[in-house]
């Protein structure tokens, strides 16, 4: 599956050809240049270093370049170019070269060779239990977008990702070719259609099982998809799909796919029908379609700290009847509910069953009837979060059952520049007969300006994710270190080793697919980055600057790149007694760009491409004495020439503190001090002084403990004392005091009698 030779000529004739192309059909536009041209860029040098007991040390190297650069009139290019060696040969990780947004015949286009990827759902998706995946390749891709209409033709060979940390593409021997259109016909109706062909040859195709789905043996499919959003109001939408297949063979069938979903604040609902044939989207290393059957998923708050949900589905495949696959039927449901309780507690418990039977295709029928509970409570006490976790497992399989009991207790802790956490769990199986063992995962993350490091350690024997519940096909074990070595220059080195949980077959894919447990991931790729070995990496790099830079590092320019708009919006501090504006406030476009609110509190991004943003606070830079509000996160639509309005909250925090005071010499320190609510108490220094930080407006009640005293010791001042915190109100300081009340033992008498007679 490596790059030959002759692939690397051809894709570099593709991008020796795109340049001249992208710029002939750019500079077809008359429009006015923009005074501040300018880019940034990345150079890093990277390696992946791979050992283990049966293998001799293997390495990946090489070097990467990314940048991009805004060039007024044509749009913004950008490129990416990684190339490593190996023992194998040569890998190339994401290289692509792109103009974006050129002005021509009254549309802004997009030129792409190289490396592309496209979404294969064209409206936005409302389900969660659908997998999309998204159609990657090498080859060539033209879009063109004029008033809320976007066009895309696309061809090349697809790809898959490799490598366990420096991680390259693969080039499946399967070709991709299709042809978009994107129409929103009315203010709350998308329509999308899409024609692909999908081209692999029959020796391919038996020569690489793992790559396509069961049954397939026809080396070309052509699939033309319909789809269709309609919202009527913000919260119900109602999708529909349908897809009519080519496959030479006459026999396969139309796909279908309706539902629609609605979400307020306290009631939501979704649920669909798929009926997917095995050419509904037959791309190379995943096994869409082939499923048909209902889903429903429902979440309802009847109380603000209560929340019930329950879900259901039921699936079969082999819709085309074919004997030589077997078939697959799946009904599973889940019900559950969680609850914030007083005094910071937290819990919730949920019950699943699945119901699993495979039989025909040649091979052994296999039924289970499987059931999981699981109970957790967990507990928020100051900068520590801790959790209990009970869960039983039951599987009722071919061949015998099985009950898994879990046990499992954790707790993590914050502060401003560390955070520590980790779990221990305790397993007991009972078959035949009974098997114990542990599990530990651990993590730890520390940021000392230009230093940082981070660890997540999983140890043991992860039983819960070799079962039919997985929730994750493989586990990684990581430890790295981050440093800033210079201006623009940043080191970065890691470990780590993965593990695969379970083993990946169609029967398992069937089911775990559209679930947590491969993350959207291919399951051959997912398969080749769990191998167990061990790994070290190291990355290093310079960021580079020239000309004006970007457009949106809060420079102003005469004309924004083609098809962007504008991100504005104010940061206010919410209080009890109104709102106020928000001076330095630093917020996050996509988790990339960065602006500061200026002294009205006001901030803009500017040139934002068109499409679907997330404006959020940078958590890691607010200000020490600000704690963010309800609104922290918004997701926006920017559309183009047009500014969009993104308002965010923080909260202003206080701090309250003083005294005990005792007779003279008595020792003041490690007196505990309780604050109610929230459960947080903190101890007096030397002095007898003690503060709480990080506190919220709000009424609070501080209270020392008795127990803590020093022996003898009698509170003489009230033991409770009402707070009220107001932003921009001073509090008095808070005195305790205590006196030693000493108590005399009682003297006992003892009166010795003689005896008359000594």
């Amino acid at each position: 599956m490596r790059w030959p030779l002759n692939r690397s000529l051809r894709f570099g004739m593709w991008l020796a050809a795109l340049l001249p192309l992208a710029v002939a059909v750019a500079s077809g536009d008359s429009a006015p240049s923009a005074p501040l041209p300018g880019g940034q860029g990345e150079i890093a040098i990277q390696g992946s270093y791979i050992g283990g007991t049966w293998q001799p040390l293997a390495d990946v190297s090489g070097a990467a370049f990314h940048f991009q650069d805004f060039m007024p009139g044509l749009g913004v290019l950008s490129g990416s170019f990684e190339g490593y060696g190996s023992e194998t040969g040569f890998d190339a990780g994401v290289t692509f070269l792109e103009l974006r947004g050129a002005p021509w015949m009254g549309r802004y286009w997009t030129v792409t060779g190289g490396d592309f990827h496209t979404p294969a759902s064209l409206v936005a998706f409302p389900f969660n239990n659908i997998f999309m995946p998204e159609i990657e390749a090498r080859g060539l891709k033209l879009e063109a977008a004029h008033a809320g209409n976007q066009y895309t033709f696309f061809v090349g060979e697809q790809t898959l990702t490799a490598g366990l940390r420096v991680a390259y593409r693969i080039v499946t021997p399967q070709t991709l070719m299709g042809f978009s259109a994107l129409r929103r016909i009315a203010p709350h109706l998308q329509i999308g259609a899409r024609a692909m062909q999908f081209s692999a040859s029959r020796e391919a195709i038996l020569e690489n099982p793992e790559l396509f789905a069961p049954g397939r043996l026809v080396p070309t499919v052509r699939t033309l998809a319909l789809q269709a959003l309609y919202t009527p109001v913000k919260e119900l939408k109602i999708y529909a799909e349908g897809s009519p297949p080519s496959a030479g063979t006459g026999g396969a069938i139309i796909s279908t796919l309706a539902g629609f979903t609605w979400e307020s604040t306290s009631f939501s609902f979704k649920t669909d029908y798929t009926r997917e044939g095995v050419s509904y989207f037959p791309m190379a290393g995943y096994f869409l379609g082939d499923r048909q059957g209902p889903f429903a998923e429902g979440r309802w708050r009847p109380l603000p700290r209560l929340e019930l949900y329950a879900s259901a589905s039921h699936y079969t495949n082999n819709l085309e009847d074919d004997l030589r696959i077997p078939l697959l039927t799946s009904f599973g449901t889940s019900a559950g509910a969680s609850a914030a309780l007083p005094d910071n507690f937290s819990a919730s418990l949920t019950l699943s069953t699945l119901r699993f039977s495979q039989q025909g295709g040649g091979q052994d029928a296999v039924g289970s009837d499987n059931r999981q509970m699981d109970a957790t409570i967990s507990k928020a006490a100051g900068r520590q979060t801790l959790h209990l976790d009970w869960r039983e497992i039951r599987l009722a399989q071919t061949g015998g059952p099985q009950i898994q009991h879990y046990w499992e207790g954790g707790d993590n802790v914050q502060w401003k520049h560390f955070s520590v956490g980790g779990a221990l769990r305790y397993q007991q199986i009972v078959d035949t007969a009974q098997r114990n063992s542990l599990f530990f995962r651990g993590l730890a993350q520390a940021n000392l300006g230009r230093f940082s490091a981070y660890g997540n350690v999983e140890a043991g024997n992860d039983l819960q994710n070799r079962t039919l519940f997985s929730t994750s096909a493989y586990r990684t074990s990581v430890i790295g270190v981050g440093c800033r070595v210079a201006r623009g220059w940043y080191l970065q080195s890691e470990m780590f080793r993965n593990s695969l949980n379970l083993s990946l077959n169609p029967e398992s894919i069937f089911l775990l697919e559209n679930g947590p447990a491969l993350a959207g991931v291919s399951p051959y790729s997912a398969s080749l980055a769990a191998t167990n070995q061990w790994s070290m990496y190291f990355r290093l790099s310079k960021q580079l600057h020239w000309g004006a830079g970007l457009p949106g590092e809060n420079r102003s320019t005469a004309q924004a790149a083609s098809l962007t708009g504008t991100v504005a919006g104010s940061v206010s501090v919410k209080s009890m007694g109104g709102s106020r504006a928000a001076a330095g406030i630093p917020v996050i476009l996509d988790g990339a760009r960065t602006a500061a609110s200026g002294a009205d509190g006001n901030y803009v991004f500017e040139n934002v491409p068109e499409g679907r943003h997330e404006v959020s606070l940078l958590l890691a830079e607010l200000p020490a004495d600000l704690d963010p509000g309800g609104t922290q996160k918004i997701s926006v639509r920017v559309e183009p020439r047009r500014s969009t309005r993104a308002d965010l909250e923080v909260l202003p925090l206080m701090s309250a503190g003083g005294k005990v005071g005792g007779p003279e010499g008595a020792p003041l320190e490690g007196v505990v001090i309780r604050l109610e609510p929230g459960a947080r108490y903190t101890t007096t220094r030397l002095d007898g002084s003690f503060t709480f930080y990080n506190l919220r407006e709000g009424d609070y009640m501080i209270t020392i403990d008795n127990s803590t005293l020093l022996e003898g010791g009698v509170p003489d001042s009230p033991a409770n004392v009402i707070l009220s915190l107001r932003d921009g109100s001073a509090t008095s300081p808070i005195a305790f005091s205590f006196a030693i009340h000493t108590r005399q033992k009682p003297i006992r008498k003892v009166l010795e009698i003689k005896n008359p007679r000594s």
